[in-house]
C-alpha cells in the first residue's frame, strides 16, 4: 500500500542479542531546571545502549552544576562546557561531532524523549539499512509532561529520500520538532551537520540534506518526543514569530536548492508553497487587532520576490483574502494540514 507517498509496513522484529548504541546529545544554555528530565528520558531508554553527552554554551545560570553532578553520578553522562558562549548552532554541531554511537539523537535541554523511542526508532532503521533518520509523532507540552506509556508502533512509513523531500518542498513548512528523530552517525558525518550560516530553520534545512543521502522512515502511532513549550526558548525570542519564521524557512529552502542537486521540479514546487504561505500570511498580518500594516507589508515584499524567483504571475487563492471567508478557508486549510501530519506525518 502507498500512503504520501511512503511505503507502509508493520513492524518487524529485530535480534533481540543486539541492542543497538544511541548516542544522546544535549546542547545546553540556561536550562539548569530542565536538563535533570531531559537526561532521564534518554538513560531510561529499554533495550538500547544509551550514552549522553552535554555541551554547556557558558551558562550563566547553574546548568554546569546540573550536569557535573549528573556525570558524578552516572558513567554514561559526558560533560563538555564552553569558557565563551558559542552559539546554538555551533554548539549543536559540536555535540553531534561528539558522538559515538552508531546511532545519534540530538535533544534540546529543555525537551524530553518519550518512552521507548529509542528502541522503536532503531528497529526501524536496523530492519531497513538505507534509512538515514526517523521521525515520529511529538506531544508538545507547557509544565509537566504528557503521560504516555512504552508501546508498540501501529506501523512504519519509510519513503525515498527523493519522495519525502519532494512532499516536505510542496508543503513548505518543518514537519519535525525534533526531539522526535534519531539519525545514523555515518549520516549526520556526511551531511556535516547544521548549515552555521542559518540561524533558525537549520534543522528544516538539515532534515532536506539528510534525506539527499538515503530513505526516511517514521514510526507511527505512539509518540517519539516530547516537545516543551515555553516563553524562555530561542523560538520565542522574536518580535514577530509567524515573520521570523517565514523568513529563515525562505532562507533555509533557498540555500538547500543553491547547494543540493536537485530534481528540476524542486525549485517551483518549493517557491510556489512559500508563495501561498506568504500570501496567507498578509492576510492574517491584516486582520490583526492592531491592523498588523507594518507586517504585512514584510509579508507582501517576500511574496512579491517569490512571485519574481517564479517568473510569472500567481492566481490569489481564498487563503490569501481578508475577511470572513478568506479566514474560514484558512482556519479549514489549518485543521486538514494538522490531522495529516499528525497521522502521517507529512
Amino acid at each position: 500500500m502507498r500512503v504520501v507517498g511512503g511505503r507502509i509496513v508493520q513492524p518487524g522484529a529485530t535480534d533481540a542479542r543486539r541492542r543497538p548504541r544511541v548516542s544522546v546529545v544535549i546542547p545546553c544554555y540556561n536550562y539548569a531546571r530542565y536538563l535533570p528530565a531531559a537526561v532521564a528520558s534518554a538513560l531510561d531508554q529499554r533495550n538500547v545502549d544509551v550514552d549522553v553527552v552535554i555541551v554547556d554554551d557558558a551558562s550563566t545560570d547553574d546548568s554546569h552544576e546540573v550536569a557535573a553532578a549528573l556525570a558524578d553520578r552516572e558513567p554514561r553522562i559526558r560533560v563538555v562546557r564552553h569558557a565563551r558562549n558559542a552559539g546554538h548552532v555551533e554548539t549543536s554541531n559540536e555535540a553531534l561531532s561528539l558522538a559515538t554511537g552508531e546511532y545519534v539523537v540530538k535533544l534540546d535541554a529543555d525537551d524530553m524523549l518519550a518512552p521507548g523511542a529509542l528502541a522503536r526508532s532503531t528497529a526501524l532503521m536496523q530492519t531497513f539499512p538505507g534509512v538515514v533518520f526517523v521521525y515520529g509523532k511529538p506531544v508538545a507540552f507547557q509544565d509537566d509532561p504528557p503521560a504516555f506509556s512504552d508501546a508498540a508502533a501501529s506501523s512504519w512509513t519509510v519513503w525515498s529520500g527523493e519522495r519525502w523531500t519532494a512532499r516536505l518542498l510542496r508543503r513548505g513548512r518543518n514537519v519535525i520538532m525534533q526531539p522526535e528523530v534519531t539519525v545514523r552517525r555515518d549520516a549526520v558525518e556526511a551531511s556535516g551537520g547544521y548549515r552555521t550560516q542559518l540561524r533558525w530553520a537549520e534543522d528544516y534545512n538539515w532534515w532536506m540534506r539528510l534525506a539527499a543521502l538515503g530513505d526516511v522512515g517514521r514510526v507511527n502511532g505512539v509518540p517519539q518526543g516530547f516537545y516543551r513549550v515555553h516563553g524562555e526558548s530561542f523560538q520565542r525570542s522574536a518580535d514577530d514569530l509567524e515573520l521570523s519564521d517565514l523568513r529563515a524557512r525562505v532562507e533555509a529552502t533557498e540555500l538547500f536548492l543553491s547547494e543540493d542537486a536537485v530534481r528540476d521540479p524542486w525549485p517551483r514546487v518549493a517557491r510556489t508553497a512559500l508563495l501561498k504561505d506568504a500570501r496567507r500570511m498578509t492576510a492574517r498580518a491584516r486582520e490583526r487587532p492592531d491592523g498588523g500594516h507594518a507586517a504585512a507589508r514584510e509579508f507582501a515584499l517576500i511574496a512579491g520576490r517569490l512571485e519574481s524567483e517564479l517568473g510569472e504571475r500567481r492566481v490569489r487563492g481564498l487563503s490569501a483574502s481578508s475577511g470572513r471567508w478568506g479566514r474560514a478557508y484558512r482556519d479549514l486549510e489549518a485543521r486538514l494540514a494538522w490531522r495529516r501530519w499528525a497521522k502521517w506525518g507529512m
